[in-house]
């Protein structure tokens, strides 16, 4: 009987032991902090770019908020572009949109099947593990593009009177608006959940010491 305890106990620490460090190393014990770097914009006067059907380009330029700290961040991390997009009234709408973040050093590329976007929504488009420091006060732009959608199957965005983060340009001509947008820091702690790790532990000490055998004192 002792023996085939010790091949449970033995057989419960193989099982449990990798999934403790497994799960002790993964991001599920990380904490994720937002942090604001581009705000939204006041909105005022506001019109759609028209429909982002194939061949639609339009140039965003991005100003970086020069009063906010960040030389505290990480040199990696992601950053979420939050664009105001419409879909006309939840039409029914077909295709593939992308947004891409470039600067100088940096240029990346997000595609967005436009069935998922809701009218009058912000839509999220994350750039993860990038170098922030490539990126974050470098002169840069957000290149809005229609891929395949054809006329009236294609959704569209809101754009602003406020030109603070500069004037956007469609097919090369400058509209005197800027597309609704804000820009957000995903920053990952190094730092762990302890009284998550320490609630594992005690689990699989739990688990380990229940399954131990126990020594008689009969003769």
């Amino acid at each position: 009987m002792k023996f085939s305890k010790s091949i449970v106990c033995l057989f419960l620490l193989l099982i449990f032991f990798p999934i403790f460090i497994l799960t002790s190393l993964s991001d599920f014990y990380s904490n994720k902090y937002r942090y604001s770097i581009v705000p939204f914009p006041k909105i005022t006067q506001h019109i759609q770019t028209g429909e982002l059907i194939s061949g639609f380009r339009l140039e965003q330029p991005v100003n970086w908020n020069a009063e906010k700290n960040l030389s505290k961040l990480p040199e990696f991390g992601t950053l979420c572009i939050n664009l105001l997009l419409a879909n006309y009234m939840d039409r029914e709408n077909t295709g593939i949109i992308s947004l891409s973040l470039r600067t100088e050093s940096f240029s990346r590329k997000i595609f967005l099947n436009v069935k998922a976007v809701r009218n009058n929504s912000n839509q999220q488009f994350c750039y993860s593990n990038i170098s922030l420091n490539d990126v974050i006060y470098k002169p840069a732009a957000l290149l809005l593009e229609g891929v395949d959608s054809p006329p009236n199957k294609a959704i569209t965005a809101w754009m602003t009177s406020d030109t603070a983060q500069g004037e956007a340009r469609r097919q090369g001509i400058i509209l005197e608006k800027s597309l609704i947008f804000s820009i957000d820091a995903i920053i990952k702690s190094n730092q762990k959940r302890m009284h998550s790790i320490i609630l594992t532990i005690l689990c699989f000490l739990s688990i380990l010491i229940l399954f131990l055998p126990i020594k008689s004192n009969d003769p």
